[in-house]
């Protein structure tokens, strides 16, 4: 895969040596992390002991050259609120973030990685963009 986009999830599998995430990571070119993400991280990071230490692995793994920050556009709320409705007419309640997520994943066309179970409800809709992995390492 060229591309990629991470979901929170799988940023932190990653940061925890998950095998089959660092696979996928390291055949990637680009990685895209959706704005999103990182605020779920800061927010995270805010509430924890180890706030300054999991800012300095965010900053530094931003600044990678192969990493790259996407942000919503007019089009991404298009794709988020018909996903939003796709959800809860399948009776599935997602985080308003997994959607912005999904949203970014459906407009870019690019690859979601994700260790996340609750996106399978847009199996239909992301088909082979959307990668579930497995959550233990093998």
């Amino acid at each position: 895969m060229a591309q990629v986009i991470l979901d929170t999830v799988a940023y932190n599998a990653l940061l925890e040596g998950n095998k089959t995430v660092v696979e996928v990571i390291n055949s990637a070119k680009e990685l895209v992390m959706p704005f999103v993400v990182i605020g779920e991280l800061k927010y995270g990071y805010l509430k924890g002991s180890r706030r300054e230490h999991n800012e300095q692995t965010l900053e530094q793994f931003l600044s990678q050259p192969y990493v790259r920050v996407e942000l919503a556009r007019v089009e991404t709320a298009a794709h988020y609120a018909e996903l939003y409705v796709y959800a809860e007419r399948r009776g599935r309640a997602l985080s308003h973030n997994d959607l912005w997520i999904a949203a970014l994943a459906k407009e870019t066309g690019l690859p979601l990685v994700t260790l996340d179970k609750d996106f399978v409800v847009f199996e239909e809709i992301l088909g082979k963009q959307l990668h579930i992995l497995p959550t233990q390492n093998h």
